[in-house]
């Protein structure tokens, strides 16, 4: 319909076909039209939105044409080369009002409905008020005709004839011809009637009374049977909320008009549990809700002052590890219960919440990058101050991602070679051995040769027994002090003595038998278990030689 409003047709002077498929036929049906009268204009309606598309329009320079159609519309016109085709001719002032006053009649319910809810009235008796406007401007105009309370007559009647100057639809050229039937005398009855006749009270009250239900209906379906649990233990068991959330579902039962004060109560009454439900057990049962919310609110509600929970959102700052969106939602939690206790204009939460966040955000790259301390005069609004951090967030996340994946497919492995090595001690040479060790044996003997001397000199002649047998007991000491210095060997290195590096099971090389998973092979264990004997006993003599007896 916008179509039409937007080409300025005459509505009056215009009617609409439908049943065109090709450009050939819209010049038939135009040669056929014009026999009514001088057609201004004609308009094909391309708009795949409109209920009219594929339609074409074709307005009249006068409204006489169309009222000398009036009595053959609506109209089926058939091709005569083909029966298929059929043209249906109507009137655009019947199309269009039929059209466009059902979706204005949907609109005005509509908005009926809202009306009800912003009251706060019941939509039944709003719909009856609109109803008895409506019923007392049927009757002024009832009563400006003034009509008789009930006409019957029976006379015959005969068909309006059109004031062209044939009195049918004439046949074309091409021999096309109209279905329509030659105008008939018939019998006709002229009833005239009230308006109590036609709307009567019955009727209205039976259309009310099913279009309240259907939306009582509606609307009791949309509510959850019951609210979520509330207790007031400490700690907060996981199948229930807290005392805010809770208060928040409540407020919006409070601003449903659809449900009434008693009906709010006996919600609050079921969701309650022990020791919650015993606050308010001395409340009668027609209490408002309002006495139960204030009894809540002191016993479970916030007791901090607006100016201290202002205080405890400005020393918020971010926790270690924690996202900036997340350090943002924690933000407005605080700053919001510092607003419902008015310790914050509601008006400068935006401002409050960007400036804190910009001082307790640790991540200055983002807050660099989105420009976030410029913003503080004029804030964002909270959900798209969240939706912008979100984003960097991840588009960081994505190129540190990115990053890590080009950093690992270019670095070299590390490649690990191990060497062994075996000390082997030069062995001595046998000649030369025994007659180190004889040199040593008399060094030693020299040595204890001349201590004793030593220790001769020093003691004087008239020393008691008890001295003598001191300067015993120090002599052996020291003689049994130096025999481990003549004993001692050097130590040989025993930690490299070959080892088995062969499968027990198999005989290859390079694993043990636990993991083994080949075949067992007796043949090569047995020569691999000789070479092991002979490296080990030729490493014994290099490394472990027999020692002469002292």
């Amino acid at each position: 319909m916008d179509f039409i409003q937007r080409s300025s047709v005459k509505i009056p002077n215009a009617v609409i076909v439908d049943g065109i498929t090709e450009s050939v036929q819209v010049e038939k049906v135009i040669d056929f039209l014009k026999k009514y009268g001088a057609i201004q204009r004609t308009l094909l309606v391309e708009d795949e939105s409109s209920d009219l598309h594929k339609n074409l329009i074709v307005e009249y320079a006068s409204g006489s044409a169309v009222q000398a159609m009036q009595s053959l519309l609506p109209y089926r016109h058939t091709l005569k080369s083909d029966s298929n085709v059929v043209y249906n001719v109507e009137a655009l002032s019947s199309v269009y009002t039929s059209k466009l006053g059902s979706s204005a009649t949907k609109t005005y319910l509509t908005e009926l409905k809202e009306l009800a809810k912003l009251s706060g009235k019941d939509y039944e008796a709003v719909l009856r008020e609109m109803m008895m406007h409506i019923g007392s401007d049927f009757e002024s105009m009832q009563s400006a005709n003034e009509p008789s309370p009930l006409v019957l007559s029976e006379f015959p009647v005969e068909s309006p004839q059109p004031t062209s100057p044939f009195s049918g639809p004439p046949q074309d050229d091409s021999g096309e011809n109209s279905a329509m039937s030659a105008p008939v005398v018939d019998q006709r009855r002229v009833l005239s009637l009230s308006a109590s006749d036609i709307n009567p009270p019955e009727v209205q009250k039976v259309v009310v009374e099913h279009i309240v239900r259907r939306g009582d209906a509606g609307s009791s379906s949309s509510f959850p049977v019951r609210l979520r649990s509330f207790s007031g233990k400490i700690p907060r068991p996981n199948s229930e909320v807290d005392y805010d959330t809770w208060r928040s579902h409540i407020d919006l039962l409070l601003n449903d008009p659809s449900m009434s004060p008693l009906q709010v109560s006996r919600r609050i009454l079921e969701s309650l549990l022990s020791p919650a439900a015993d606050v308010v057990r001395g409340l009668c049962s027609n209490s408002l809700p309002s006495a139960y919310l204030q009894l809540l609110d002191s016993a479970f509600g916030a007791v901090e002052d607006g100016e201290e929970l202002f205080a405890q959102f400005m020393s918020t700052l971010q926790d270690p590890g924690e996202k900036p969106s997340a350090y943002l939602q924690r933000l407005q939690l605080t700053l919001n219960q510092a607003v419902k206790r008015g310790g914050v204009v509601p008006g400068e939460v935006g401002k409050y919440l960007l400036k804190q966040f910009c001082r307790g955000c640790w991540d200055t790259a983002l807050l660099s990058s989105l420009q976030l301390e410029q913003k503080i005069n004029l804030a964002p609004p909270f959900s798209e101050l969240l939706l912008m951090l979100r984003t960097e967030e991840d588009r960081q996340a994505v190129k540190a991602s990115r990053m890590r994946k080009h950093v690992g497919s270019t670095r070299q492995r590390v490649q690990l070679q191990s060497q062994s090595s075996c000390i082997v001690e030069p062995t001595e040479n046998p000649e030369t051995q025994p007659s180190a060790i004889d040199d040593l044996r008399k060094q030693v003997a020299s040595l204890q040769s001349q201590l004793t001397t030593l220790m001769d000199q020093r003691t004087p002649g008239g020393f008691s027994d008890r001295g003598a047998a001191g300067k015993t007991q120090s002599r052996v000491s020291t003689s049994h002090s130096t025999k481990p210095d003549m004993t001692k060997q050097p130590r040989k290195n025993y930690t490299n003595n070959p080892r088995p590096w062969y499968c027990f099971s198999c005989g290859e090389d390079g694993h043990v038998s636990t993991f083994c998973t080949n075949d067992s092979n007796p043949t090569l264990v047995t020569e691999k278990r000789k070479k092991l004997e002979e490296r080990q006993h030729k490493w014994e003599q290099q490394n472990c030689p027999d020692l002469p007896l002292n």
